[in-house]
């Protein structure tokens, strides 16, 4: 399995208080994957982040856009998901860890350089559908006969409704025209 990452050479303003780097670049992605659904990029995602040194270390913030390869899970098409995420990420040199609250999520700066892929993962990772659609409108797939209802209407008749109180209808046959 290939291990993906995006490191950034941050030697230009780990010295300098204030200083920021800007990156617009293309960046490679492996699969996203959330429960049992796969996400398979169709192009290299899109970074547009600014790294910059706050003194306590280099905080990074941007966006990062996507398009990956989804199924419907209403009717099972292939398309195309397009993904935009907010990229936030925490960088500093070894042994400052001690100085932060035990809450504050962090990586560190490693020979002058920050690898910033678990920030643009996690950021992608907080967009992912549950249940992807290709429309809000999917109808989805007939249970009987396994036609596309977004395409074609079927012929079958609507599913019945089994209810534990059908029994009790026949108790009281003059209701069964009520609403």
């Amino acid at each position: 399995m290939a291990t993906f990452s995006y490191e950034v050479d941050v030697r230009s303003i780990t010295e300098d208080l204030g200083a920021s780097l800007h990156l617009d670049a293309d960046v490679e992605l492996p699969v996203l994957v959330l429960g049992s659904e796969e996400f398979a990029p169709v192009e290299r995602g899109r970074l547009d982040v600014t790294v910059t040194n706050t003194g306590a270390g280099l905080v990074a913030s941007g966006t990062v856009h996507a398009r990956v390869g989804a199924q419907c899970s209403r009717c099972l098409r292939d398309f195309v998901l397009d993904l935009s995420g907010e990229v936030e990420g925490f960088y500093i040199t070894a042994g400052a860890e001690y100085e932060l609250p035990e809450e504050q999520e962090y990586a560190f700066i490693r020979e002058g350089a920050i690898d910033m892929m678990d920030a643009v993962l996690s950021s992608l990772t907080l967009e992912l559908p549950l249940a992807p659609l290709h429309a809000p409108d999917c109808a989805g797939i007939c249970p009987t006969c396994g036609i596309d209802l977004n395409d074609a209407e079927c012929s079958c008749p609507p599913p019945g409704v089994d209810s534990p109180f059908s029994a009790l209808k026949a108790l009281f046959p003059e209701d069964s025209d009520a609403p």
